[in-house]
């Protein structure tokens, strides 16, 4: 996992982006694009903020692409990260502002961090049942959202019992991940004034 080899585009990307080619970022934006904004707006509920928070990652990525370290995972779970983070920390402030305007009817501080939490481990079950392999995810899908069986899961897939069930409870325990991933970093910090000059966007 930490220590495999990452895979090839990943590595080729990454060096690209650190040369600062433009079509690079072409690339990665229309391969990622739609996982970010769908990440973003599934904590937020917004389409516009879900814009600005795109826009946000892929200018983060374009002036640090050193942040990036092949060895810790993919480029695609880096991007993902990256995405709830800046969405957490968006719905964060989206709140505070709304409490400070509710005043004294304003939700107390516990119940907003739970709501914070619920969006991000919602957004972070999404990302992983996207990720999944194909198998454990049509599993997942035929059980808990078309409400069938394990042997009904398994005559639907063509697969023995025994595999169905072995699939739904992989499945389940990579979603169980979801509930107890560790506490989320700081936000992405802001450019500073002139960062970027020669790398346009």
């Amino acid at each position: 996992m930490g220590n495999d080899a990452p895979p090839r585009w990943d590595r080729r990307m990454q060096q690209r982006l650190a040369r600062g080619e433009a079509a690079a970022l072409g690339e990665l934006y229309d391969r990622f694009a739609s996982l970010v904004h769908n990440l973003a707006h599934r904590v937020l509920d917004d389409e516009d903020s879900a814009d600005r928070i795109t826009r946000e990652v892929f200018g983060f990525i374009w002036e640090n692409p050193d942040s990036y370290d092949p060895k810790q995972g993919s480029l695609r779970s880096w991007v993902a990260g990256l995405t709830r983070h800046q969405a957490v920390q968006r719905l964060r402030q989206t709140e505070a502002a709304s409490a400070r305007d509710c005043g004294p009817d304003a939700p107390a501080p516990a119940e907003m961090e739970q709501k914070i939490r619920e969006a991000s481990t919602a957004a972070r079950a999404d990302y992983i049942v996207t990720s999944m392999p194909a198998p454990l995810r049509a599993a997942l899908e035929l059980a808990y959202f078309q409400r069938r069986d394990y042997r009904q899961t398994a005559a639907d897939l063509g697969v023995t019992e025994d595999e169905a069930r072995r699939r739904l409870r992989l499945g389940l325990q990579l979603l169980s991940t979801a509930h107890n991933h560790p506490a989320l970093p700081p936000p992405l910090p802001r450019p500073s004034p002139g960062a970027g000059q020669g790398r346009p966007l």
